[in-house]
């Protein structure tokens, strides 16, 4: 290792050379990129409830029947949604059956609040650096630093499933509500094609339960159920 004198005191100050700090410079911009780079994670709130009256539990391997609104404002989006609930309810191993036969329905119904404007903390990354001279040697800081944007318009996203007794409807005519699953989300977007995946993926996770209060659900964009999900 060369040492050389610093020229403002030979008696006490050693410098040594700046590209010792490189490396810890390169490392800390790459974890900064991928710290900020990396796939969105959807925050989602649910909540399910049960009827602890009802004679029993939504049975493993049940029977559903989806209905739809058919007052959808938009019947393809609606049908759309059905075959997602249709596909997750047969990876839980419940299957679909006729109107007449089915031992539940199932209704769904979602939407989207208008956008607020609230201020929100986006980290902007990016780095300031110092340095200084001292004994046994000189030294060299980097810190990371995080900008904050002007407000931006957050929307409030909701899906509520309700599965129903099938049985005691025909013959009653009248709901008797199994299970009631709500899963709420807020962000920056407002294409609720895209949101209601997450926010099904989420009530599936907690299908059927009675959670107590709001359970936190995060899911990744790049999972692979959203990606199954969408296909």
């Amino acid at each position: 290792m060369t040492y050389r004198l610093s020229w403002f005191s030979l008696k006490t100050k050693v410098v040594l050379p700046r590209h010792r700090a490189i490396p810890a410079l390169l490392l800390l911009l790459a974890a900064v990129c991928l710290g900020g780079c990396g796939p969105t994670i959807y925050q989602v709130n649910v909540n399910g409830y049960t009827d602890l009256a009802a004679p029993a539990a939504i049975a493993p391997g049940g029977s559903f029947f989806i209905i739809e609104d058919p007052k959808a404002k938009n019947p393809l989006l609606e049908k759309e949604i059905k075959d997602k609930i249709a596909k997750l309810l047969e990876q839980q191993g419940y299957q679909m059956a006729a109107y007449e036969k089915a031992e539940y329905y199932l209704f769904f119904s979602y939407g989207s609040g208008p956008g607020r404007s609230a201020p929100v903390a986006m980290p902007d990354y990016g780095w300031g650096w110092g340095g200084g001279y001292g004994w046994p040697q000189s030294y060299f800081f980097v810190a990371p630093f995080v900008s904050y944007y002007p407000p931006e318009t957050l929307y409030d996203r909701w899906l509520l499933i309700n599965v129903v007794d099938g049985k005691y409807y025909r013959e009653k005519g009248k709901f008797r509500a199994l299970w009631v699953g709500e899963a709420r989300s807020t962000g920056t977007s407002g294409d609720l094609r895209t949101a209601v995946n997450y926010l099904l993926l989420a009530d599936f996770q907690q299908f059927g339960k009675n959670t107590g209060k709001a359970v936190p659900v995060e899911i990744n964009e790049q999972a692979p159920q959203v990606q199954g999900l969408v296909k």
